[in-house]
């Protein structure tokens, strides 16, 4: 079933990919609604499950996967696509996430990284990271909340 997440503290915005970049933005087209569309790989989501965010309409095969050499940027990245079954592992590990109880409301979602289990997702600036959590802004930016697909802003 697919889904959108939206900001926890910026409820008007969407993690969105694009561009090859993750980020959180209001849905303003609808092709903004498509960027912002996303299946869980793992059985169903709900705590404690293991998937990756994969994106739910064309173009498909993309991933929400961690950018280490890149300030650990949340970067999408075309997982279907890698034929080097070593680096498809590698990716495999920074794109994968536990979905756990949110940090500052536990009726949503936080997603920790499995390979670098220190950090989870969390926007600073609009842009997505995956991050050490420390301050009670850090567990507000990183939980957030699953709704449908979005509909563009009339």
């Amino acid at each position: 079933m697919s889904f959108s997440l939206f900001s926890n503290n910026f409820q008007d915005r969407f993690i969105v990919a694009r561009g090859g970049f993750a980020d959180i933005a209001k849905i303003e087209t609808d092709i903004d609604r498509g960027n912002a569309t996303f299946d869980w790989t793992g059985p169903s989501l709900r705590f404690d499950t293991t998937g990756q965010l994969r994106r739910a309409v064309a173009p498909l095969g993309f991933v929400l996967h961690i950018a280490d050499f890149d300030s650990f940027r949340i970067h999408e990245k075309f997982f279907d696509g890698i034929v080097d079954p070593d680096r498809k592992e590698e990716v495999r590990q920074e794109s994968t996430f536990v979905a756990v109880p949110g940090l500052i409301d536990p009726n949503h979602f936080s997603f920790r990284s499995v390979k670098f289990p220190d950090r989870f997702i969390r926007h600073r600036s609009f842009q997505l990271f995956a991050e050490p959590i420390n301050t009670p802004l850090d567990h507000q930016d990183a939980t957030f909340r699953r709704g449908p697909p979005q509909p563009p802003n009339s």
